[in-house]
This record gives structure tokens, sequence and C-alpha cells, in this order.
């Protein structure tokens, strides 16, 4: 395997949506928006997956340990 290949997409569940947890090589790094800079946070796990699909992503783990649903 390469040094820069990924290993392993991490859907991890956080109050209010999942953010990307992306393990290459040595490194771990989350998905921050381009423009922001902040971490990038999907409100539903359908979006998340269409964007994993638009990428070429199709298998990836869920981490829903700390997922809940906030009320708006």
């Amino acid at each position: 395997m390469a040094s820069g290949a990924v290993r392993v997409v991490v859907a991890v569940g956080q109050p209010g949506g999942w953010t990307l947890l992306v393990r290459y090589g040595l490194a771990e790094r989350a998905l921050a928006a381009q423009r922001s800079k902040q971490l990038r946070v999907f409100r539903k796990l359908d979006t998340l997956v269409l964007y994993l699909q638009q990428i070429g992503v199709s298998r990836f783990d869920v981490d829903a340990a700390n997922f809940s649903v906030t009320s708006r």
C-alpha cells in the first residue's frame, strides 16, 4: 500500500450531524470546508453518503457513539 493511500474513511456522529475522518498512510485528518477551513458537518447521513459516492468512496465505517439528533 502506498504511504499516501486512503486506508479508512469513517463517518463520525456528533450532536446534530456527521463529520468525516480520513486515515491515510500514518496520518488521520478530518474533512474541512474548502473556504472556511472549518470542520465539515453533514446534517444527514444520506447527504454524507451521496458526497462519498460522488468522490468515488463506496465503503466507509460509521461511529455513531456520540451522535444525537438536535431539535430545531
